[in-house]
């Protein structure tokens, strides 16, 4: 694969000017197949991206499967600035619709807030594919997709109730960190299971995606709650931050916080004992799936492409767990060693 140095220029030059800014969305220089005879433009617009995360995995999927597949192929990324970036995000569709892409494969910041950019997509004609989530649009959204690629959110929340209700003894007091309000953080937090399970919820904050502010929020639970046990974040970096202010706090150990995605930082906490555990589910699966799906549409077999796809949701607690079950292009792809 090579960049194409025309595009690259104009793309790194807005991100920069963005990146000054502190405000703009992220840029990722283009990926590309090899000269054909007709190359496909893909727009992907995730929530948010960096290399090693959830989003950035998804992306080294995509570009796995097209070129396994053989698609000619030009991959656009361009991600807004935070997670809460609704509109920015919404922007981010239009120019993409402007540039006349042939897909694009978007992971809304809001599930439900981004009706309007699904419908903008409806209205272009160009097909949509969206990421991260595999639950179909209610009526009414007034809007469709050509795939739902994701996992059942509940499902990892159930995967974490579980664990918790097989090695903790009932009354254990512990507390949940939300993203923001949206079914997805309220699946995967599954206070519900935890009640039934017998565990005493003493609390449940919002911290918007976000490390700092889930850092600023799990010191204030500890300060709260002097007997607190367990923290559940429903993010990865929402996880970490609540294991770096356990750490300030001398508690390392004392209290164990569950994390939710298991990305590489969260793989590294949890070998180091400073994570408790954090369920998986496989983005360079979902990536390929989003790839063959592409095919598939390309080839006029679009009655073959499921209207919803899932990976499975594992839960990661030890090294062993790791070798077992993560991908190792989570690790490859950033330069590092898989684990032995």
């Amino acid at each position: 694969m090579r960049k194409i140095k025309a595009l690259l220029g104009i793309l790194l030059l807005v991100a920069l000017i963005m990146a000054a800014s502190g405000c703009g969305p992220k840029a990722i220089p283009p990926t590309t197949s090899e000269p054909g005879e007709k190359t496909i433009k893909i727009a992907y617009i995730p929530m948010t991206y960096e290399t090693a995360d959830f989003y950035g995995q998804y992306h080294q999927g995509m570009v796995k499967g097209l070129d396994e597949l053989g698609i000619k192929y030009e991959l656009l990324v361009r991600a807004p600035s935070s997670t809460s970036a609704h509109d920015q995000q919404l922007s981010i569709v239009e120019d993409m619709i402007t540039a006349g892409v042939d897909f694009i494969v978007l992971a809304p910041t809001s599930y439900e807030g981004q009706q309007a950019a699904y419908r903008k997509i409806n209205e272009s004609g160009i097909p949509l594919i969206i990421a991260n989530y595999s639950q179909p649009f209610p009526a009414d959204f007034r809007a469709t997709a050509l795939s739902f690629v994701g996992y059942q959110h509940s499902d990892g929340g159930l995967a974490v109730a579980n664990y918790i209700k097989d090695n903790y003894p009932k009354g254990t007091k512990m507390a949940i960190i939300h993203g923001t309000p949206m079914y997805s953080t309220f699946e995967r937090g599954a206070r519900d299971h935890h009640v039934v399970n017998g565990m005493d919820v003493v609390s449940e904050q919002f911290a918007d995606w976000d490390r700092a502010k889930a850092y600023d929020t799990a010191q204030r639970l500890i300060t709260a709650y002097p007997d607190l046990k367990i923290i559940v974040a429903t993010s990865s970096h929402m996880a970490i931050g609540a294991v770096e202010a356990i750490a300030s706090e001398g508690l390392t150990g004392k209290i164990d916080v569950f994390g939710a995605g298991a990305i590489l930082e969260e793989l590294d906490h949890i070998e180091k004992g400073t994570l408790k555990g954090s369920w998986y589910r496989d983005p360079i699966k979902m990536g390929e799936n989003t790839a063959e799906s592409i095919w598939l549409h390309l080839n006029g077999r679009t009655n073959e492409i499921p209207q919803a796809y899932n990976v499975p949701i594992g839960m990661i607690t030890s090294v062993k767990d790791i070798i077992e079950q993560i991908n190792p292009i989570t690790y490859t792809s950033v330069g590092r060693q898989f684990p032995k």
